[in-house]
């Protein structure tokens, strides 16, 4: 987030899931964000789910815990 001009830091706080802005935070796109609360809703399978978003398990798991933790901001799909 070092080349993020000050206006877009300055929302991040108004996005779903954040509170302050720091390291720890993990971004995920919109589309991850729905498949990973698949997961978590017990939906959708994490091998499933993994090779869809194509990434591994440990990557899924990284991103579990930010959002049961509240430590993510949802990006834009590119």
């Amino acid at each position: 987030m070092d080349n993020v001009p000050e206006s877009k830091l300055a929302n991040l706080h108004k996005m779903p899931g954040i509170k302050t802005v720091s390291g720890d935070y993990m971004e995920i796109t919109r589309t991850q964000y729905n498949a990973i609360k698949l997961v978590m809703e017990g939906k959708q399978g994490k091998t499933r789910t993994s090779q869809e978003l194509k990434h591994s398990n440990a990557w899924l798991d990284n991103r579990i815990r930010a959002i049961d933790e509240n430590k993510y901001y949802i990006t834009e799909d590119e």
